[in-house]
């Protein structure tokens, strides 16, 4: 990204201050614009000037502040000059927007994206939902019942795992902007918990379980065994798969679950323990057992 558009330019609020609109009428009457072109559905994003990305991100955030202020007397940009903005910034501010999105990724959804990368992925209901959330976990509205506590919680982790899932298929999909080896660690940790999992699907419904990854890979708790053990192996096959194809590495999927097979087919089936016969107790003629109980036949 443009290191000084991304300082002074990034949020609705800073696109409509009157001094900043003033600023982008005066850029657009420069010579350089008039000589570039001005309009910016008239610009090829992949040709598009760095002054052209100014104005894409300016018109980009002007509208989302119209959006959210309908009552605004501002004129709102026609809306082939939003799309056109929208492609000029995905391609000059890309390497910015990827990094935004990793560091999402990387902190399983604990970090905030800058408002043009919200509004680039349609995240907004989400983001708006999200932050509500979390302003009631931590304000004076949180409840004071656990339970209502551990849903709201469930309700963040789900909101999260959401945009995480999709700006991990975006940084996946695009072969132009490398990934970092952070990225990849924090994926194969996340395989190596499902893969253990696998091993021991007992500790699935234990207390001290991440339930938000969980909730991310699509295994639910408190269901059958069986159930739980075919959602462990659909997610660990497929994490498995992408990681081989971002990595080169051989999958591992097919060792991991042959050996369980082998393991559970020599387990040994417990046998049910045999019956001791009972030795026959012939009480003493004077003790207690024939006086008072039933006597024994002779």
């Amino acid at each position: 990204m443009n290191t000084a558009t991304s300082r002074f330019l990034r949020t609705p609020e800073d696109a409509a201050g009157k001094d900043m609109l003033e600023l982008m009428e005066a850029l657009r009457e420069t010579p350089l614009a008039k000589k570039i072109g001005r309009r910016l559905a008239d610009v090829p994003a992949d040709t598009a000037h760095s002054l052209h990305g100014l104005l894409a991100m300016h018109t980009f955030l002007l509208d989302a502040y119209l959006e959210q202020h309908p009552d605004s007397k501002l004129r709102r940009p026609p809306i082939e000059e939003v799309q056109a903005a929208a492609h000029i910034i995905d391609r000059q501010f890309r390497a910015e927007t990827f990094r935004e999105l990793r560091h999402l990724t990387e902190t399983s959804g604990r970090y905030t994206p800058s408002c043009y990368v919200v509004r680039l992925y349609d995240w907004d209901a989400d983001m708006e939902r999200l932050q509500e959330m979390r302003g009631r976990l931590d304000g004076p509205a949180c409840p004071d019942d656990p339970q209502q506590v551990q849903q709201l919680r469930e309700r963040i982790w789900k909101a999260e795992n959401r945009m995480v899932r999709e700006a991990e298929r975006i940084l996946e999909s695009d072969p132009e902007i490398p990934l970092r080896q952070t990225y990849i660690e924090k994926l194969d940790a996340e395989l190596q918990t499902l893969g253990w999992f696998a091993r021991f699907p007992e500790k699935i419904d234990g207390p001290y379980t991440n339930r938000q990854l969980l909730d991310k890979y699509g295994i639910l708790p408190g269901i059958s065994p069986a159930e739980q053990y075919g959602q462990v192996e659909k997610a660990f096959r497929e994490l498995d798969g992408r990681l081989s194809r971002l990595t080169g590495r051989q999958p591992c999927a097919d060792d991991l679950f042959d050996s369980l097979k082998r393991k559970e087919a020599k387990a040994p089936k417990p046998s049910s323990p045999k019956r001791r016969p009972k030795a026959d107790v012939v009480p003493k003629p004077d003790s207690p057992a024939q006086t008072q109980g039933r006597k024994i036949k002779r």
